[in-house]
């Protein structure tokens, strides 16, 4: 959680931040008419192409769910989105194995089936295969993944990593994953966690932030409740992130700092290696968050895992 007395400094001096008109928590509906925002902060974009564009972001006072303020044109700011860029190498790779270990423990074996919604550049499908599961990636922003047709069957496992916070309604989202699932089926999502970040921490703003893209984070409790409506069970809860692993280079405490080191642009990820290389070796502190920073999980991202009621077998 993030610190108390910091959090309440911060929100006295930002509270009306960009607040000048009412708006309304998708996730408990809180009007900000009735009750003003705990806090507000203005937020640079975090993506080169856009970088001289500022966001409003503010917390509900009700559930502590972070939301974007203004409305965007989501065709222009996704066209060159660029986790197309993502390399499909061992650090990626050591990314994925995490994300897959989730999934196995909720009991994930070779021959199912499985969705990833939301699934950017289609590397987790391609591991998933890897390790013999029958995966369907689905992304409506993708060439290779856009054909929709696959949101037609039904499958034992659906996955929706860092997909949540993109969406304007987050509820119509988790209501459509459990569509897709099969009977006894199971659903896991992946989102950054509202009540662990600080709208005035620079690492905070690069990544879990991550404007205008996240248009709505949810508070523990917010992803909880709508992980479980119609008496969906939840059978697990995790506070971090997959893409924090002890591999060495492979953790997000590294990536937000190589990225804030790189001007604050989280697609400064994607360059050459040949120029990461070099700009690792002129930071050395760079090379101690590589070597540990899996140690120093600030825990700013969530998982939930549901399994589908029996009830509904009938």
């Amino acid at each position: 959680m993030v610190n108390r007395e910091h959090r309440a400094c911060a929100a006295e001096r930002g509270r009306n931040e960009g607040m000048n008109s009412a708006v309304k928590c998708v996730f408990c509906g809180t009007n900000t008419a009735e009750r003003p925002a705990a806090e507000s902060a203005t937020i640079r974009c975090d993506i080169r192409e856009f970088g001289d564009e500022t966001f409003t972001v503010w917390r509900c006072a009700e559930c502590g769910s972070l939301h974007a303020k203004e409305p965007i044109d989501s065709e222009r700011y996704y066209r060159h989105y660029p986790v197309k860029l993502q390399r499909y190498d061992f650090f990626f790779r050591a990314l994925l194995r995490k994300r897959m270990g989730i999934l196995k423990h909720a009991g994930l074996k070779s021959g199912n089936t499985l969705l990833d919604y939301g699934c950017g550049s289609g590397h987790f499908v391609r591991y998933a295969r890897e390790h013999r599961v029958r995966a369907e990636g689905y992304d409506p922003y993708s060439e290779e993944f856009g054909d929709p047709s696959v949101l037609g069957r039904s499958y034992d496992f659906v996955t929706a990593q860092d997909v949540l916070e993109h969406v304007d309604d987050p509820h119509a989202l988790v209501d459509d994953l459990k569509s897709y699932a099969a009977p006894c089926g199971c659903i896991t999502i992946g989102t950054p966690n509202a009540d662990a970040i600080d709208l005035h921490h620079p690492l905070d703003q690069v990544g879990p932030l991550h404007q205008p893209y996240h248009r709505h984070i949810p508070s523990t409790a917010e992803l909880q409740r709508m992980a479980s409506e119609g008496g969906w069970w939840v059978v697990e809860f995790r506070k971090d992130l997959p893409a924090n692993s002890r591999v060495p280079f492979a953790n997000w405490a590294f990536l937000l700092r190589y990225s804030k080191s790189a001007g604050g642009y989280l697609d400064a990820l994607c360059d050459p290696v040949s120029s990461q290389l070099n700009h690792i070796l002129a930071r050395p502190s760079l090379i101690f968050w590589g070597l540990f920073g899996s140690f120093f999980s600030r825990k700013n991202e969530m998982v939930v895992v549901v399994l589908c009621p029996f009830l509904t077998l009938a």
